[in-house]
């Protein structure tokens, strides 16, 4: 009785004030401000469907991994069949109501008409996603009340970051983009990057052409490439999404109820909640605990099927990390007898005027540096290498520094340094080397 008599006050405070309920977070638990613990979210939103979005945009996203949002004008739309692909894709396609219509001009009537109209023509014509936000043409807001009937966020263009949570989800800022806006050249997209970061805050671009295709404001395509080639190698702090993912993450984040229901000496369960409707709030929550010390590694269920989940270490912590959806069922995290290395982020150091260097080139550079421990001393072989300031680093696996030594190499194809006087215990450490510009990472196991 006790259950209903709670159940039916939250539903009559959810009906009668439209707010989420405050976070309850249970200890040692903690939920991500932003998806994977990344420190900002990133959306970039294109206007109005103008056609280097189709020929230049999405397949440079679909390069790196990153989605989109299109916000798109029904009656404007002459190939439904291109957003139908985007969609399958991954990108957003969202409304922009049907005729691109002043909301400052219009009745309330109209305004349902275009709001409601829109929705329905996109679902109709993209049917493996549903059409739950929209941006406001001209930027020109309407009735929140309206608007709410058929979205759960729209943006407009006030041109600054929004904090993690916005003051309105029905007028989320935006910072307008090309040759007409703020963001012009890589230098402007970084100073808003970090800008959000600062801030834990929701960074959401505005972009209508690109290049030369008559769109408004258009942004060069060499500047937006630089940009996603810069977030490409920094995934691990800003998360590049959707406006609607972020929204969905954004709300939950902020609903987010964590219980632990049980623990033992190898498993613990708990339940994760909000108060928001299933049907559209099912995006997953990022949630963390710190790996119990006699816990070699772990793993992580909902509703008995496995999750995404890493081991990571974090300022001398490791944590178990995982994806988990609210109110999609029991979520339990059981003891591994396997010994993993816990992943440790790192983020490559800026340069004022050049992106850094890709992945696979750092990979390739990988292939000519061993580290191994033998007798005492760290062994550490170098092919093809020519730098000669080295900075040599070791970690434990809980991420705690027992070694920093500067080295100046001479050609010489191993590299020897002594161990003996460090006290190590048995186990599995982490070599870095770095040579000022670049870094390498090798696991080496003591015994």
């Amino acid at each position: 009785m006790k259950n209903i008599f709670r159940f039916l006050l939250i539903s009559v405070f959810v009906l009668t004030t439209n707010k989420i309920l405050p976070q309850n977070i249970a200890t040692p638990y903690e939920v991500g401000i932003w998806s994977g613990f990344r420190e900002t979210a990133i959306n970039y939103t294109f206007d109005d469907g103008c056609s280097n979005q189709f020929s230049i945009a999405i397949p440079l996203f679909d390069e790196f991994g990153f989605k989109l949002t299109l916000f798109t004008v029904t009656d404007w739309v002459s190939n439904w069949l291109a957003l139908q692909a985007a969609s399958a894709s991954g990108h957003e396609v969202a409304g922009h109501t049907v005729t691109h219509a002043d909301f400052g001009k219009v009745t309330t009537e109209q305004q349902k008409s275009e709001l409601k109209n829109s929705k329905e023509s996109i679902e109709s014509h993209i049917t493996d996603s549903k059409c739950i936000t929209m941006a406001y043409p001209y930027c020109v807001t309407g009735v929140d009340s309206i608007c709410g009937k058929y979205y759960i966020s729209a943006r407009g263009c006030q041109n600054y970051i929004e904090p993690k949570t916005p003051g309105s989800y029905f007028n989320v800022s935006s910072v307008v983009g090309g040759n007409l806006g703020s963001i012009k050249t890589l230098s402007d997209f970084k100073t808003y990057f970090e800008n959000a970061a600062k801030i834990n805050g929701w960074c959401v671009f505005l972009f209508h052409g690109i290049d030369n295709d008559g769109g408004y404001s258009p942004i060069t395509s060499s500047e937006l490439r630089k940009s996603i080639e810069y977030l490409s190698v920094r995934k691990s702090k800003f998360w590049v999404t959707t406006f609607a993912n972020a929204t969905l993450y954004s709300k939950e984040r902020d609903s987010a109820m964590v219980t632990e229901t049980s623990a033992s000496d190898t498993s613990f369960t708990l339940q994760v909640n909000d108060n928001l409707s299933d049907s559209l709030y099912n995006f997953p929550l990022t949630l963390r605990r710190p790996l119990p010390e006699d816990w070699p590694s772990a793993d992580v269920t909902q509703d008995s099927v496995a999750v995404p989940m890493r081991i990571v270490s974090v300022d001398s912590v490791v944590y178990i990390t995982f994806d988990v959806v609210p109110d999609a069922g029991e979520v339990k995290i059981t003891r591994n007898l396997k010994p993993v290395i816990p992943d440790i982020d790192t983020i490559p150091a800026d340069t004022p005027d050049t992106v850094q260097v890709s992945i696979n080139q750092t990979n390739e550079l990988n292939r000519d540096i061993q580290a191994v421990y033998s007798k005492g001393a760290l062994l550490i072989s170098l092919t093809n290498f020519t730098k000669k300031n080295l900075l040599i680093s070791l970690y434990d696996i809980k991420g705690i520094e027992v070694l920093n030594k500067k080295y100046e190499y001479s050609g010489e194809s191993e590299i020897s340094v002594d161990l003996s006087k460090e006290s190590l215990n048995s186990g599995i450490y982490f070599v870095y080397l770095s040579d000022g510009e670049n870094s390498w990472n090798r696991k080496i196991i003591i015994s």
